[in-house]
């Protein structure tokens, strides 16, 4: 199997790229690697302060954030059959490149990837999702290049525009000096401008950088692999929001980063290099998410809830 390419193209793929939504195939289903009783190997192999487990409400609205749990003392096997009957999220963070078998496996796909594509990939890495019915990922920007990689199940990707209506410079910018997460305010009359996408076992997509999106699952248990990666041109772009927010903060510089000529991105790379080095910023937000519940086979949706939390998941740490 991994003498053929593990991905299928459209003809016209290198014009699109960086520009429109590409829809693609991929043939991850063919290893074996995320079959139930392979995915619990994994999660039993993995150090399990590097599997985020989650819970959000069915169907959750785009703006509403997930709630963090643990699960110490359930094996991989439970934790599939928990994701099968409730409400979860169970990720494998950057399995695809620290587990060796998984690692194989992304390695020849991102080759495939940057092959059919011209896409020179200079880093890469993935998480597995394993995820319930119809739960969700809320609206929010990733500043690699990002693509979803959909394995089992029925998912809907919203994807939309990279405008400064729908994701800011200034909240780039915040997100690159670890001042926030990826998460971004909303409002419903963004809905004008999205793109949805509906993912089969076997489809991938792959959006322009810094669109923001959000994710539904359909009515039964998925699995994907959801990928990061960059490339020179993402690298330049970043490098310019980056030295901009730096200076904005640093001397109340309002300046544009969109629409940077191309023959000055490689200075602010350079540039931002440097101040990483030499200056780093003193914020570095942190992700650090109260756990509210243990994940119980025989509670209501798997969800155990700790005292003075729940069962009312709207109200998110």
């Amino acid at each position: 199997m991994l003498n053929t390419s593990m991905v299928k193209m459209p003809a016209d793929v290198k014009n699109l790229v960086g520009k429109e939504i590409v829809r693609f195939n991929h043939r991850l289903a063919e290893t074996g690697l995320f079959e139930d009783q392979a995915l619990a190997n994994l999660i039993d192999d993995f150090p399990r302060d590097q599997v985020t487990i989650c819970t959000m409400r069915e169907n959750p609205p785009p703006h509403e954030r997930w709630i963090a749990g643990d699960a110490h003392d359930l094996d991989g096997a439970a934790l599939i059959e928990a994701a099968r009957r409730g409400h979860l999220w169970v990720s494998p963070r950057s399995a695809m490149t620290k587990h060796a078998k998984y690692r194989v496996v992304f390695d020849k796909l991102m080759a495939d990837f940057s092959r059919a594509t011209g896409l020179k990939v200079m880093s890469a890495d993935a998480a597995v999702l394993i995820s319930s019915a119809r739960m969700g990922i809320f609206f929010h920007v990733d500043p690699a290049e990002t693509m979803l990689f959909h394995v089992r199940g029925a998912k809907t990707i919203y994807i939309y525009p990279p405008t400064e209506e729908t994701v800011t410079e200034a909240a780039l910018e915040a997100i690159l000096l670890k001042e926030t997460l990826s998460d971004l305010p909303y409002h419903p009359d963004m809905e004008k401008g999205v793109t949805t996408v509906e993912l089969d076992p076997g489809e991938a997509a792959y959006w322009p950088q810094h669109a923001p999106h959000r994710v539904i699952n359909g009515d039964n248990l998925n699995v994907s692999v959801s990928a990061e990666f960059s490339t020179p041109n993402s690298m330049l772009t970043n490098g310019v929001f980056y030295v901009n927010g730096r200076l904005r903060r640093q001397f109340g510089w309002n300046l544009k980063s969109r629409g940077t000529p191309g023959i000055l991105k490689p200075a602010y790379l350079l540039a931002a290099k440097a101040l990483k080095t030499w200056a780093p910023p003193k914020t570095n937000f942190e992700a650090s998410h109260v756990r509210q519940f243990d994940v119980d086979l025989s509670a209501p949706n798997c969800i155990r809830w700790r005292d003075g939390f729940g069962p009312d998941i709207r109200q998110a740490a």
